[in-house]
C-alpha cells in the first residue's frame, strides 16, 4: 500500500522534505514532511509542514488501539494518516500536547483524485527532474501477472474482503466472539499449451487455487496480497495426491470454447464455437502454500466452526493448528 500512496501524492505534485531514514511507528510509516502541495490539497485540509503517514495493508480495520500506540511516540506537529482500506473512520482519541492528527480514508482519497483530474494539469506542481525520470521508468514497466508474482514469492497471503459479522448474522448468532486465524491453502502454477482447431498451439500459464476447507478447486487471475503477514495461528489440512486431483480437474478449469469467425462467401459469414483444450501430456505443475485471513468461533448449537476468509462460507472446524513459519 505504501508504494501506491507515494505514487498518488507524487503524481499530484506533492513534494516531501528528503529523509534517508523513513520513520515507522506502530507499523505506520511516515512518507515525509510536505514542502510543496497543489491548491486542491490545501482545500481538503492538508498544508505545508504536515507529515503524511500510511498504515500497512491489512484485512482488519484500523483500530483505536493502533492509533493510541502511534500517538505515544508521534513527533510534535500536524499529521495525516492515510488508511486506504477503510471508507468511514471515526476513532475518538485524545492527542498529546503539540500533536494533531487527521485520518484520511478511501472517501477522502477518492475526492482528492477526482478533484485533481477535474482541475487538470494546472493543479499539479512541476516535477523535479529525478521524479520525471522515475515516473517514466514506472510507466514503461510491464505489469506482473499473478502467475509471476506467486512464482517470485510476492503473494504469500491473500487479502480477505469478508466481513465475519455478516457471516454470523446469517446464522442468527451475531454476538459470538471470533478468533482471527490464517487458513493455509495451496496455489498450483500450471504452464502448458492449449491445442486449438487445426492443431493450433497457444502457450499459456494458469493459477489454480486448492482450498481443502471448502473442498473447492478454482481458476484464479486477480487476487491481491497483504504486504505483511499477520502473526496468527495457522490452520492447515494435510492432503495426499493433490497433484492427481489437479490433473483430473485441469480440463474443466482450463479448456476454452471460443467464438471464431467463419466465412464461405461475401454473403455467408458467422461465428462458430470451437474448443481449445489443454495438452495434458505436456504441462508443468508446481505448488506453493498461501494463507488467507479467516476466523474461528464456537457456535452455541454446532460447536467449533470457521469462517473462510476467501468466500465467507461457515464451515466445520477441521485440520491442525500450527504457529507462524
Amino acid at each position: 500500500m505504501e508504494a501506491r500512496v507515494e505514487e498518488l501524492f507524487s503524481s499530484l505534485g506533492v513534494q516531501f522534505e528528503k529523509s534517508t531514514n523513513p520513520l515507522v511507528i506502530a507499523e505506520i510509516r511516515c512518507h515525509g514532511k510536505i514542502i510543496h502541495l497543489p491548491d486542491v490539497m490545501n482545500g481538503m485540509g492538508a498544508k505545508k509542514g504536515q507529515y503524511i503517514w500510511s498504515s500497512r495493508s491489512s484485512w482488519m480495520d484500523f483500530s483505536r488501539s493502533e492509533l493510541e500506540a502511534w500517538l505515544v511516540d508521534a513527533p510534535d506537529g500536524d499529521h495525516i494518516i492515510v488508511i486506504e482500506s477503510q471508507t468511514e473512520i471515526d476513532l475518538p482519541h485524545q492527542s498529546p500536547a503539540g500533536v494533531k492528527v487527521d485520518l484520511w480514508g478511501r472517501d477522502k482519497l477518492a475526492l482528492l483524485i477526482g478533484y485533481s483530474i477535474l482541475d487538470g494539469p494546472n493543479a499539479q506542481a512541476p516535477f523535479e527532474k529525478e521524479t520525471l525520470v522515475e515516473n517514466n521508468f514506472k510507466s514503461q514497466k510491464i505489469d506482473e501477472t499473478m502467475y509471476s508474482k506467486i512464482k517470485n514469492g510476492e503473494l504469500r497471503c491473500i487479502i480477505s474482503d469478508i466481513n465475519p459479522n455478516e457471516s454470523l448474522e446469517s446464522l442468527g448468532i451475531s454476538q459470538v466472539p471470533c478468533q482471527p486465524i490464517l487458513l493455509e491453502l495451496c496455489f498450483w502454477l500450471i504452464k502448458g499449451n492449449l491445442i486449438g482447431p487445426d492443431n493450433s498451439i497457444e502457450e499459456r500459464e494458469w493459477v489454480v487455487l486448492e482450498d481443502n476447507f471448502s473442498e473447492q478447486i478454482t481458476l484464479e487471475s486477480d487476487l491481491s496480497n497483504i504486504s505483511q503477514i499477520p502473526t496468527l495461528p495457522i490452520l492447515y489440512i494435510s492432503s495426499k495426491n493433490s497433484d492427481k486431483k489437479i490433473i483430473n480437474n485441469i480440463n474443466r478449469l482450463c479448456d476454452e470454447r471460443r467464438h471464431e469467425s467463419i466465412s464461405t462467401s461475401e454473403l455467408n459469414s458467422g461465428k462458430l464455437l470451437r474448443w481449445w483444450r489443454v495438452d495434458k501430456n505436456a504441462i508443468e505443475c508446481t505448488s506453493c502454500k498461501v494463507l488467507v485471513p479467516s476466523w474461528a468461533f464456537i457456535s452455541p448449537i454446532d460447536g467449533k466452526k470457521i469462517i473462510n476468509g476467501l468466500n465467507g462460507s461457515v464451515l466445520d472446524f477441521k485440520g491442525e493448528l500450527k504457529g507462524i513459519d
